[in-house]
């Protein structure tokens, strides 16, 4: 085992510097915030223990796979927790619980991964069930804050959106290496234009009936983006086909532009989008509080502890990206978006060494997943886009988000022990 575990180094030694950087910020936040030292002790030794367990569990069940993404997740985690400390300091303990919770899903998914090939002939099991969770939390789900996300019983709910973005990655990886050959090549002639034929815009009609119920029956904006945009890229991944994109970018439009007319909620984030300093003391009040934040911040920050963060509603959840960039300045939130790009840059790179298209689709919706989440939840906090209700993968307070996140990491990890394409 410890022969196993040497061959890693490269993993335990970021994993090092990943503790010592969460130790340093949460020393930084005991200047300017009252709190016990031995909270923060219990807060250092656990995010060592979680992560020390995961690199020897990585280490022992896919000892050749990627050493970066460990860390990588490690680092955005520690982020989280001083960031969550600093906001909602009773909710830190439950997100290094759900930290463990999530290293452990990590560990024993990566088992059955071995044979992840099988997962492509449960795609439309996939489908159904994320068809089914999609339909129990429309009917009987837990609103919030306007948005019907959130499905469970007996006190413990968890958000239905991000099983399905997993879910829409198993069904879409194995759909479209299925008939990649016949999406990309089936085409009939329409004046001077190649079009797919009418059996093959199937799909794409019902991603469309799916993505807009979700939005209505939800109130969920951001999912609608997240999903619908995942599912473009991997349409055009598996048949280059540039019309699929089009043509999915004006569904996107055509929905939004329903929707804005036909739901209060999606009108009002347009309107504050377009508008976001109209209704400072009413309705944008959250919106013009992020903005607010952000050029507080200047390109160095207040310092961990010294904003006012806390003057933005839920900003533990969807809004931490701007807490980040109040205290951290400019120059936080470009390291915060480096380590996400380097993380898209790792998973795209498993992606291309994939031996099978089947691989390769799924590594690279998993990534795509993280990626287009991470876009999503920080152009919405800088104004670029209407703001969402999605978290901040790793860094955002939130068990759901976190569990299914490690998830992703352990099939991107699993993936990465295929052997890589070699060109001829």
């Amino acid at each position: 085992m410890l022969r196993v575990l040497t061959r890693r180094g490269t993993e335990l030694q970021l994993l090092v510097l990943c503790e010592l950087f969460l130790c340093i910020g949460l020393l930084s936040l005991a200047q300017h915030q009252p709190v016990a030292t031995s909270a923060l002790t219990v807060l250092a030794l656990e995010f060592a223990v979680i992560f020390a367990l995961a690199h020897v569990g990585v280490g022992v069940l896919a000892p050749d796979s990627d050493q970066l993404l460990l860390p990588l997740t490690a680092l955005l985690s520690a982020f989280g927790i001083v960031f969550v400390q600093r906001l909602q300091p009773d909710l830190a303990s439950r997100q290094t619980i759900w930290l463990a919770v999530g290293t452990a899903l990590l560990l024993v998914s990566l088992g059955p991964l071995r044979s992840y090939g099988r997962l492509r002939n449960y795609q439309y099991v996939a489908a159904f069930l994320g068809l089914g969770l999609m339909f129990g939390t429309a009917v009987a789900g837990k609103e919030i804050n306007g948005s019907r996300l959130w499905l469970g019983f007996g006190g413990f709910y968890f958000q239905v959106t991000e099983a399905m973005k997993l879910l829409l990655v198993l069904f879409l990886a194995g759909y479209l290496a299925d008939r990649r050959l016949l999406l990309a090549g089936v085409t009939r002639r329409w004046r001077a234009f190649r079009v797919p034929t009418l059996p093959y815009l199937i799909p794409l009609a019902i991603i469309w009936l799916l993505t807009f119920g979700l939005m209505a029956w939800q109130h969920d904006l951001g999912a609608m983006m997240l999903l619908m945009g995942v599912t473009l890229l991997l349409l055009y991944a598996a048949t280059a086909r540039v019309v699929f994109v089009l043509g999915g970018l004006l569904v996107m439009v055509a929905n939004v532009f329903i929707a804005y007319h036909l739901f209060g909620y999606v009108k009002l984030r347009v309107d504050l989008w377009l508008h976001p300093l109209s209704e400072v003391h009413g309705a944008g009040y959250q919106v013009a509080q992020s903005l607010y934040a952000f050029a507080s911040g200047g390109v160095l920050g207040t310092g961990i502890g010294s904003g006012y963060a806390g003057y933005i509603p839920a900003v533990h959840t969807d809004f931490i990206f701007a807490a980040i960039g109040e205290e951290l300045g400019l120059a936080g939130t470009l390291a915060l978006v480096a380590i996400y790009l380097v993380f898209t840059f790792r998973g795209l790179r498993i992606a291309m060494q994939q031996p099978t298209d089947y691989g390769s689709l799924l590594a690279l919706g998993c990534t795509a997943i993280l990626a287009f989440q991470s876009l999503i939840i920080m152009a919405g906090n800088i104004g670029l886009i209407p703001i969402t209700g999605i978290t901040l993968p790793f860094v955002s307070y939130g068990g759901s988000s976190i569990a299914v996140n490690f998830v992703l990491v352990a099939i991107l990890l699993r993936l990465s022990t295929a052997r890589p394409v070699v060109a001829a």
